[in-house]
């Protein structure tokens, strides 16, 4: 079994492995004490990922930002009732994301908790109870709108070719099946396939990947363009090389 151990390690994990059922958080974070490497635990999306490549998040949903609070909360309340826009919720997407205030109402702007969980009616113009990590901070008016999000690392996607649709969350180092929970790293050195896109040793790269879906790219600071590791060898079209992320 390829275990992790360290001191910053949060407990054992095998990151070549994936299962049906989730053992922990979306988005838990552990390191490697001994190489400096970081993980991500994953929810995969529809397609298997593929050893070696750029992985981004899920593409965003309009519909799911900018909702209505459906019902106003008080202060300690431990949920959030939200009015659902046009896109059917699937709950175990959502845990581990965020809930945030768009539009303040009488709330704070920018009031944001962790989602642990969804319950009522999920589907199109329902009422939805997001439940929170923390109890309700402030009082919620009918006025407030909030941006219900999925954690980065829900619904992971292989990074499509010339065009970045989210931002960039790690490379796969296992070939994690469709819709199944594992690990993708995020810090150290790992091993990336390259295009024939020009990268010398010490090059930053970034997305969007060109040439190749999942592929490395160097990094040209502008609009919708996100950096996440630095070349260790120069590309060479599909191949293999040496690359240090920078996510975490």
């Amino acid at each position: 079994m390829a275990s992790l151990s360290g001191e910053l390690t949060l407990g054992g994990a095998d990151i070549y492995a994936s299962s049906a059922v989730p053992s922990m958080m979306i988005g838990q974070l552990i390191w490697d004490g001994k190489t400096g490497k970081a993980f991500r635990y994953v929810l995969n999306g529809t397609s298997a990922l593929v050893v070696g490549n750029l992985i981004q998040a899920s593409v965003r949903t309009a519909q799911h930002e900018n909702l209505a609070i459906g019902t106003a909360a008080a202060i300690g309340d431990k949920y959030l009732q939200v009015t659902n826009g046009t896109t059917t919720i699937v709950p175990a997407d959502f845990i581990g994301g965020t809930i945030g205030v768009y539009t303040a109402g009488t709330v704070a702007i920018c009031d944001e908790y962790t989602i642990i969980g969804i319950g009522g009616t999920l589907t199109t113009g329902g009422a939805l109870k997001v439940y929170t990590d923390k109890p309700v901070r402030y009082v919620y008016s009918t006025s407030a709108t909030v941006n219900l999000k999925k954690s980065p690392w829900s619904g992971v996607i292989q990074a499509p070719i010339t065009t970045a649709t989210e931002m960039p969350v790690g490379v796969a180092v296992y070939p994690i099946p469709a819709s199944e929970y594992g690990f993708i790293q995020t810090h150290g050195v790992t091993a990336m396939l390259s295009s024939n896109q020009t990268a010398a040793v010490g090059s930053m790269l970034g997305t969007p990947c060109l040439d190749a879906a999942g592929a490395a790219t160097v990094y040209a600071a502008a609009t919708a363009k996100a950096a996440y590791g630095v070349a260790r060898m120069g590309n060479a079209t599909g191949c293999g090389i040496s690359v240090f992320l920078r996510i975490d």
